[in-house]
């Protein structure tokens, strides 16, 4: 019994020599990646999901706009304030479609509008953007609606 002791001992003595002398194994450190440091100082907003019903379409007919998106919050946080815009974009004037403002949790989200296209549009190539920001980020998507005469 006093040789383990001795033994013991002297293991211990050697282990605390090694780890002093910088030769024990150093320990694991887990550091988390990038996207964990940035989800734990802001707002994070991701798109899941995007579609433009119908994109082509004659004026007056009805057209739907939809987003999904995954909001993640820092650990600190339960809710953020999201803004959603929609907007038409015709050559250099821009016409908002909707503007919402809303306090959303950490999760996914899904956000639609429908709207009817004016009688009076011309036909043509128009550009709709669709924004989704918190005070931290913003995300924006562009989509191509072609405006056709109608009988075509």
């Amino acid at each position: 019994m006093r040789n383990f002791f001795r033994l013991l001992i002297i293991t211990a003595s050697a282990a605390a020599v090694a780890l002093l002398a910088g030769c024990a194994a150093p320990m694991a450190v887990t550091v988390p990646v990038h996207e964990e440091i940035e989800h734990d100082s802001s707002d994070v907003i991701k798109i899941e999901s995007y579609s433009l019903k119908p994109q082509t379409a004659h004026p007056g007919a009805p057209i739907e706009i939809s987003v999904q998106y995954a909001l993640r919050l820092p650990k600190r946080k339960n809710t953020a304030e999201v803004t959603e815009i929609r907007t038409l974009v015709m050559g250099t004037e821009n016409i908002e479609l909707s503007r919402k403002k809303i306090i959303r949790s950490d999760g996914s989200h899904k956000s639609t509008i429908k709207f009817t296209l004016p009688m009076d549009i011309e036909k043509g190539d128009y550009t709709i953007r669709t924004v989704i920001s918190t005070p931290a980020q913003t995300k924006t998507i562009e989509d191509t609606l072609t405006i056709i005469k109608r009988g075509r």
